[in-house]
């Protein structure tokens, strides 16, 4: 039985969102929220197809229905109507059809689920392309002969720590680490032993203790560390290592041998466990548990997991939950063949409880890197940008925490589609505003391509980093974005507020008690100078502060005109402490 997560309270905000456009064809869109004079009254702006007939719109706050009242004509896609009885506190309000209120098609958070992992920025890095720290783990060693052959390893990785530290990251994903036949390591041999490649050849004890020295340095620079772990599927040879002392399970047990016996071919090089088989599923929950708890790991980036049952997935959650409450699971749930919609349908139900457990803490959003690269690379409307992320908030549920991300491994990098470097940190900028865990592929801060998107699923794809750019400026842009998100906890942890969308430019608020920021994003050639009424939202006295980039901003009366420059995100800052006797 599933179920979706209980909500958790929020502090009562007052809201102000002004209109904002989008396509006539598009699923309905809340363009406006704004507060009425009576407690618990709300007028709000829908826009979309669905909006010409109002009557079939259906409201909730945090899952309760809301009575709406149309007020004024219909004008085109767009519907005003006010709702009542919206009860102080609320976390989020959706939008859905008559009879089908249990899908909603948008839905605005007034605050995310809250969660330690919210506030992260995650490096991603995959291990053989980084750093070649001790090139005696390279050439024969391997037998890789691909173009882009690097030599990475972990004792790369550790002497580049504090260029990860510099950056300003919270964590670090680890491609797997294990011993395998490949570069990128998925056709795992040995879940308990590190490669060859790696580490130290032919002492699996030594590249142990090399492995955790990385550890203690990463966490003495305040950096967790998170490791790729294909659980779904290993390599062919998994069960052919008998000749090699030092290929064997060092916990050779029965479990491992039963589990050994029933697997199936999954193409060249591949076998894929059999989850219906008990011992299978002890085996590789116990090796999950073994790097978190005997090792210190802070996290697992768990692989391809639409191949494995839910509940093998709850199980595993639940167990590791009792040894290290403070880890991080996060699943990979994608088919690069379907679309947005399918990819977000499919996510939702990795979500979902089962049998009153979670699954994950988070899931890589890949609709709305789609959508990212789409709008920021590629030149597609903003309010596309708008519409999937109210579409994909309310597909995913009310606590769910997606990993946010421009590029990976699997997939072109976002400088494959673009060479505006603008556009990147355009792009970076507004990931990173966003709630949810950050994710950023090694060597982006370094305006890292490879050349184009049909090399991104290939060994061509993933090529070295060019540690001879580290001079450039974009990684000092990186770097403020990076620190921004840290300092200033309204955009990981506030709420999201849309303030406006239109075809270049889309703005939005991050709301905490303490705290406003306005993120906004001009995408045309020319600056845009946007007339919001936060009146409802900031405190009297209010003033604005740039964070990121000069753009020039008044506030009068509450009403804010503010000059975008074009090609960027920016972002300004309103200090947001209660008056006396106002609600917190």
């Amino acid at each position: 039985m599933k179920q979706h997560r209980r909500r958790l309270p929020l502090l009562s905000l007052a809201l102000v969102v002004a209109a904002c456009t989008g396509a006539a064809d598009a699923a309905p869109r809340i363009a406006s929220l704004v507060p009425g004079t009576a407690t618990g009254t709300w007028t709000v702006q829908v826009t979309g197809k669905e909006a010409r007939k109002p009557e079939t719109l259906a409201f909730q706050v945090d899952g309760r229905p809301l009575a709406a009242e149309v007020q004024g004509a219909v004008e085109g896609d767009t519907v005003r109507l006010r709702l009542v009885d919206v009860p102080a506190g609320a976390r989020r309000l959706t939008v859905g059809l008559r009879g089908k209120e249990d899908k909603p098609l948008a839905a605005v958070g007034f605050g995310p689920a809250a969660s330690p992992f919210a506030g992260w920025t995650v490096y991603h890095v995959m291990v053989e392309m980084f750093a070649d720290g001790n090139p005696g783990n390279n050439g024969e060693i391997t037998g890789w002969k691909h173009p882009n052959y690097a030599g990475g390893d972990l004792q790369g990785l550790l002497a580049h720590a504090p260029h990860l530290q510099d950056l300003g990251v919270d964590a670090v994903w680890l491609s797997p680490i294990f011993a395998a036949k490949t570069s990128h390591g998925y056709d795992v041999l040995n879940y308990y032993r590190i490669g060859d490649a790696v580490a130290v050849p032919g002492d699996p004890q030594a590249s142990l203790e090399l492995f955790r020295r990385l550890v203690q340095d990463l966490h003495g620079r305040g950096i967790k560390v998170v490791l790729d772990l294909p659980l779904n599927h290993a390599g062919a040879a998994y069960d052919r290592k008998a000749g090699d002392p030092g290929g064997l399970d060092p916990r050779a047990t029965a479990a491992r041998q039963e589990a050994e016996k029933l697997w199936e071919s999954w193409g060249s090089g591949y076998r894929y466990w059999d989850f219906g088989h008990a011992p299978t599923r002890r085996f590789l929950k116990d090796a999950a548990l073994y790097w978190l708890r005997d090792e210190g790991v802070d996290g697992l980036r768990l692989d391809y997991v639409r191949g494995v049952p839910h509940d093998f997935w709850a199980e595993l959650y639940k167990e590791v939950k009792q040894v290290r409450p403070d880890a991080w699971l996060v699943g990979e749930a994608w088919t690069d063949a379907a679309g947005e919609e399918a990819n977000a349908t499919d996510i939702a139900t990795w979500f979902d409880r089962v049998d009153g457990g979670l699954q994950f803490d988070s899931l890589f959003d890949f609709p709305l890197q789609m959508t990212l690269t789409s709008v920021f690379a590629r030149g597609n409307p903003a309010t596309d940008l708008e519409e999937w992320l109210q579409r994909c908030e309310a597909m995913y549920g009310p606590d769910a925490l997606p990993a946010r991300f421009l590029d990976n491994h699997d997939m072109a990098r976002f400088l494959s589609w673009t060479q505006e470097t603008d556009r990147l940190v355009a792009a970076v900028g507004f990931l990173a505003s966003l709630s949810g865990p950050a994710v950023l592929f090694y060597g982006t801060e370094t305006g890292l391509s490879h050349g184009g998107p049909k090399a991104g699923f290939t060994d061509a794809g993933r090529i070295p980093m060019p540690w001879d750019r580290l001079d450039q400026p974009l990684l000092g842009r990186l770097r403020e974005i990076l620190r921004l998100r840290r300092e200033h906890p309204a955009l990981a942890h506030g709420g999201r507020l849309p303030l406006l969308a239109d075809r270049e430019t889309l703005v939005m608020a991050k709301v905490v008690k303490e705290e406003t920021v306005l993120v906004g994003v001009n995408l045309g050639a020319a600056p845009r100078k946007v007339d919001l009424d936060l009146a409802g939202l900031l405190p009297a006295g209010a003033a604005p502060r740039s964070l990121l980039g000069e753009a020039p901003a008044v506030l009068d009366g509450g009403r804010l005109t503010w000059t975008l420059p074009p090609r960027g995100t920016w972002m300004l800052s309103f200090s947001h402490l209660p008056k006396t006797g106002e609600r917190e």
